[in-house]
Order: C-alpha cells, then structure tokens, then sequence
C-alpha cells in the first residue's frame, strides 16, 4: 500500500492562507441601494432587480477589494439604474432587451463617500454613463451585464482609485 504524501496538501494550505491574507490587506466597500422599486430599469426577462443589484454591489466590492488600500473603506449608495438597451415585452414569459447604440446606453446615479479611519477622502454624488457602450471591443461575454460592469470599472478608476500598475 502506498503512503499518502502530504506535500499536495500542505500546497493547498498555503495558497488558501494567501489568499485569505491578501483578502483581509484590502479595502471595504458597503453598497446600499436606495429604494430599487424606483429604478429607471433595474430587471430584464432574464435576471431580477435583486440579482442585477447583487452583480453591481459584487462588482464594486471585488473593485475595492483590487485597488483600495486596507485603511480606507467606502460607502456607496445606489440612487438609480438604467440597463443598456430597452426591454421589449415579446414573449409572456420574458422580456427581450435590445441594444441599439442610440439613448439607450447604461446609466447609473450614484452617491458615495471615501474614508480613511474618519476622514472624508473624496465624496460626492454623480450621474454616470456611457454612451459608447456599443463601441468598446472589450467585453466579458459570458458574464451578465458587461455594458454596466465596464461602465462601473472606469468610474471607479477615475474617481476612487487609479488601477494599480501592472
């Protein structure tokens, strides 16, 4: 009978106390949406408020979790949502969502406060957008929501945190 080697395991041990360390080096992000009943258009035929909320609040959390540094910590509230495209009622099930490149582009509202300890770094409250959704070759295509995720990345690089360098 052969010996179990313990190497493997202690390899997985490692990497998971890696990354549980990096995870508590980051910064915190709290996002809060404010009364999402209100939203512009915040569901499709495919997905429901609650989980197109969760993806934007799971977006902004892995951004500051990237690029703020541990002391910092930030509040984000959510004020409204506008997916890119319109949704056209087709089927009596689901809606189908067309994106035309026109006024349809993704917009959010959005108000934050940055901190350090109790100091108010940056706050603010901002309408964000892009008109240009169609034009980026960028895109995570088998993710939901890549328009508004990209959206949400660049307003985070210009007005939180630059993206670390590479």
């Amino acid at each position: 009978m052969r010996a179990l080697s313990i190497r493997p395991i202690v390899s997985v041990l490692a990497a998971a106390s890696c990354l549980a360390s990096t995870a508590a080096l980051a910064g915190t992000v709290e996002v809060q949406f404010v009364e999402p009943d209100k939203y512009a258009d915040a569901r499709d035929g495919l997905h429901r408020r609650e989980d197109v909320m969760k993806a934007f609040a799971d977006r902004l959390k892995q951004l500051g979790e990237k690029r703020l540094p541990p002391s910092q910590s930030l509040r984000i509230e959510v004020l409204d949502i506008d997916l890119a495209g319109d949704a056209f009622p087709r089927v009596a099930l689901r809606d189908t969502r067309v994106l035309r490149g026109r006024a349809d582009w993704p917009r959010m509202h959005l108000r934050y406060t940055l901190r350090e300890g109790d100091k108010v770094l940056k706050n603010g409250e901002e309408h964000i957008s892009d008109m240009n959704y169609l034009m980026s070759t960028r895109l995570w295509k088998d993710e939901p929501f890549p328009y508004e995720k990209r959206m949400l990345d660049q307003w985070f690089s210009e007005r939180i945190a630059a993206a670390p360098a590479r």
